[in-house]
């Protein structure tokens, strides 16, 4: 059996040796099964490192896809550079025939009767699912325990692998970083893409509305929820989303999708021919980037400031010398589109409401109706025999508390944003009083939808021309909560301050269906943990924030940058046997960043 190493291996480096015949698709989905066993399920003996409980649910038929996509490539009829490659998808994915319980014993024994857009695009691509990974309960939330657990930090265990209010991708960060899959699918409604892909030092990206196809997708919050691809080099999420954007002929539950009151472009009007071509070292020469001053510090006194890590400081300053080594123009400014957006109930109050631009009470039936109607299109479109409505699921169920847990703090939030935080047993009492309605039948939620819009183009998209600004970037986070803030109040307090329970921006990208794409930018020596930059950009000006990340990735790269590079892989989930020094001298920083051509 091949021995080859499998820590930060890239994609186009394993393709290479599938290709060439020195490594077989099920020697490499048992060498990740394998690592998934040996650090996934159980503590190190020394107590140095915890069970990491990311992946929660196996894929019993991965090994014998992986046989598949042998056979494929022995009669030469491989199906591309993603046949035979392993990933990990959050529990919130369909795959067909497994559970997909959202994290939720409320939906324990949900039998996914076909595979979610995603997972049908990388299955005609020959890419393997290992199975599903660890998420809070329905995804309403960041480190919260659900049906599983939770994932634990690979890195540090002292401090959480996501934001505490915002993360639900938890799983998938900490396994990816933990090298138990080559990439791995995460979902985002407030932050729970960006947060974990920060605390794990991964790359990660957030479409605009209706770019990638979420039928198949548990919902959250049906304006704001969209599928984002993990990977740890810029390469290889270029490489994924090559396969995984394209039209969808049934939109089913896919909100951007099917809601008749804004139109806009379809996927195959806003991809590249081929997403790998937009990795160009010169992207950022000549263009003019913004970093907001509340997140490094330097903003005038607030009653809610971010308060950012001295650690996170010292990063950005490295990455901005990176950046602008790279040819950009970095320029200090002000952020009105969260200012405004997070300003309900204050003397100023600038907000979509107080603008006239969304009804007042368009966040209620937003929240309520529309996140119904989300729903009970999931679970009829699955077709479950066992579980096919709304008012048939147990409302207690849906996200228990466990003993000894901390009551949240999401009320001291969301009031600058929304009237409450939503009872999600509510949505099942409601569905049996009165039914789900269609959409149409949703009060406001046409003016709302044009309200959002409109808001993008006055306050981001307005603000960017005059600024004269191509994109902003900011650290992912201002901090990182420590382990155990679901118990210790002192440790709740950090975990939920501005900027830390949620990742920094909050739900402005998504609401506004902002894109943003995040690299990391290395290591914060003070705590040991990672930690991400992001860039943000005008609606569907996709594909020049990715070939932004890119440049940024490569300048972090190069021989003398600040930074010294974007990512370290975790230090308790090493190689499962030593390298042989052929192995060390081959292992070179092109390598291991997917620089080989496959």
């Amino acid at each position: 059996m091949s021995r080859m190493p499998l820590v930060e291996t890239s994609i186009p480096i394993l393709a290479a040796a599938l290709a060439a015949g020195e490594l077989t698709a099920v020697e490499l989905v048992q060498g990740y099964l394998d690592r998934i066993a040996a650090y996934d399920r159980e503590p190190s003996d020394d107590g140095a490192r915890p069970a990491l409980g990311a992946v929660v649910v196996d894929n019993p038929a991965a090994l014998d896809e992986a046989r598949a996509s042998d056979e494929r490539r022995a009669r030469g009829a491989s199906l591309g550079p993603l046949d035979g490659i392993p990933y990990i998808a959050k529990d919130s994915y369909m795959v067909r025939g497994l559970t997909v319980a959202s994290g939720s014993p409320a939906f324990a024994d949900l039998v996914a009767q076909h595979d979610a857009f995603t997972v049908e695009r990388l299955r005609a691509a020959g890419a393997i699912c290992l199975g599903l990974t660890n998420m809070p309960p329905m995804a309403n939330g960041g480190m919260q325990r659900g049906l599983y657990g939770r994932a634990e930090s690979p890195y540090n265990p002292a401090y959480l692998p996501a934001p505490f209010g915002s993360g639900s991708s938890n799983g998938s960060g900490s396994g990816l970083a933990a090298s138990f899959a080559a990439f791995a699918l995460a979902e985002e409604t407030w932050s729970s893409g960006r947060g974990p892909a920060s605390n794990n030092g991964l790359c990660c990206y957030t479409p605009s509305w209706g770019v990638i196809s979420v039928r198949g997708n548990w919902p959250l919050v049906p304006t704001m929820d969209v599928v984002v691809p993990y990977t740890r080099t810029m390469d290889e999420l270029l490489l994924v989303l090559d396969a995984i954007v394209a039209d969808d002929v049934s939109s089913r539950g896919d909100f951007w999708r099917v809601q008749p009151w804004l139109p806009i472009p379809a996927s195959s009007e806003v991809r590249p021919a081929a997403y790998p071509a937009l990795a160009d070292p010169d992207a950022l020469r000549g263009r003019r980037l913004g970093i907001p001053r509340l997140y490094i510090n330097a903003d005038e006194a607030t009653d809610d400031p971010i308060l950012t890590r001295p650690s996170v400081v010292a990063q950005w300053q490295k990455a901005r010398a990176d950046l602008e080594a790279a040819g950009a123009t970095v320029v200090e400014v002000d952020l009105p589109v969260v200012t405004n957006y997070e300003s309900r109930g204050r003397a100023v109050d600038r907000s979509m409401v107080a603008r006239g631009l969304v009804p007042p009470t368009f966040a209620d039936h937003e929240l309520y109706e529309l996140s119904m109607w989300g729903w009970e299109e999931f679970l009829q479109a699955n077709g479950d025999p066992a579980l096919h409505d709304l008012a048939a699921v147990d409302p207690d169920l849906i996200f228990p508390t466990p003993p000894g847990s901390l009551p949240g703090r999401y009320d001291d939030h969301l009031s600058r944003f929304a009237p409450e935080d939503v009872p999600l047993e509510d949505y099942v009492h409601r569905a049996r009083a009165s039914g789900v309605p269609a959409l149409e039948q949703i009060p406001d939620l046409a003016d709302g939808v044009r309200g959002l819009d409109a808001t993008r183009r006055e306050d981001w998209d307005a603000w960017l021309d005059a600024e004269r600004l191509d994109a902003i970037v900011f650290p992912a986070v201002a901090d990182i909560g420590p382990a155990d803030a679901d118990v210790n109040p002192q440790s709740a307090e950090l975990a939920w301050r501005n900027g830390t329970w949620v990742a920094n921006g909050n739900l402005v990208w998504r609401h506004l269906g902002i894109p943003t794409v995040q690299v990391p930018m290395g290591m914060l020596d003070d705590i040991a943990m990672p930690i991400g930059l992001t860039f943000a950009g005008r609606g569907w000006d996709d594909s020049r924030l990715l070939a932004f990340g890119a440049a940024f990735e490569a300048s972090a790269l190069r021989p003398g940058s600040a930074l010294g590079g974007t990512r370290e892989p975790p230090p308790v989930t090493p190689e499962l046997f030593p390298r042989s020094e052929e192995q060390e001298a081959a292992d070179t920083v092109e390598a291991q960043h997917g620089r080989l051509e496959p």
